[in-house]
C-alpha cells in the first residue's frame, strides 16, 4: 500500500495500480499584532497555520479501476470527513486531515459513457478538534455563579429502565 485515508487507498498490486501523481504541502507561521491604542504595549502572537495537503491521482480502467464513476461519488461522500494520513506505514502531516474538496479532471470515456480516466485532486487540511463549552447556567436554569450538580436528575432516576439482551443473559 503507498497511502491511506479513512478506508480509501492508493496501491499497486495484483490488478490494481493506483498511485500518488503528486503531494505537496506547505508549512507557514501566523502572526497577530495586537496594537492598543490605550496605552499598553503592543502583543504578538506567533503561530502555525493549519497545514494543507494536495494529492493528485488517475483512476485508469486499464490499471484496475473498474467503477471510476462509483470512486468519484465515495470521494464526494466523503467530503468533510477527518482521518489519518498514511504515506506508506507512517502518519503523514498532522494527527489528522479533513478533505476540504476532490477536484475531478481529465476524463475519459467511451461512447457509450463509461468513464476509462479520470485525474482526482485532493485538498486536505488540518483537523483541529475545537473544544465544546457548554453553557450550564442555560441548561440546568441556574445562574451564571452557581455550583453545578452532576448526576442523573430525579426523572431520569425514575425514567431508568432495564434492558434485556435475549440469548445473551446479560442486563443493562
Amino acid at each position: 500500500m503507498i497511502a491511506y485515508w479513512n478506508g480509501m487507498t492508493w496501491e499497486c498490486g495484483p490488478g490494481r495500480i493506483t498511485r500518488l501523481d503528486s503531494l505537496s504541502t506547505s508549512f507557514s507561521m501566523q502572526t497577530e499584532t495586537n496594537a492598543d491604542k490605550e496605552g499598553a504595549s503592543p502583543t504578538e502572537t506567533v503561530g502555525m497555520n493549519a497545514v494543507e495537503i494536495s494529492l493528485s491521482t488517475t483512476y485508469r480502467i486499464e490499471t484496475g479501476s473498474r467503477d471510476i464513476k462509483g470512486i468519484i461519488d465515495t470521494w464526494k461522500a466523503v467530503i468533510g470527513k477527518a482521518a489519518p494520513l498514511i504515506i506508506g506505514s507512517e502518519i503523514f502531516g498532522p494527527d489528522k486531515m479533513q478533505l476540504q474538496s476532490v477536484a475531478v479532471s481529465g476524463v475519459q470515456m467511451r461512447p457509450n459513457g463509461l468513464f476509462t480516466a479520470a485525474t482526482l485532486d485532493f485538498k486536505f487540511k488540518e483537523y483541529i478538534e475545537e473544544p465544546v463549552i457548554a453553557d450550564v447556567s442555560e441548561t440546568r436554569g441556574m445562574s451564571a455563579g452557581s455550583a453545578v450538580s452532576v448526576g442523573a436528575s430525579p426523572s431520569d432516576k425514575v425514567s431508568k429502565k432495564t434492558v434485556s439482551l435475549t440469548g445473551f443473559g446479560m442486563e443493562f
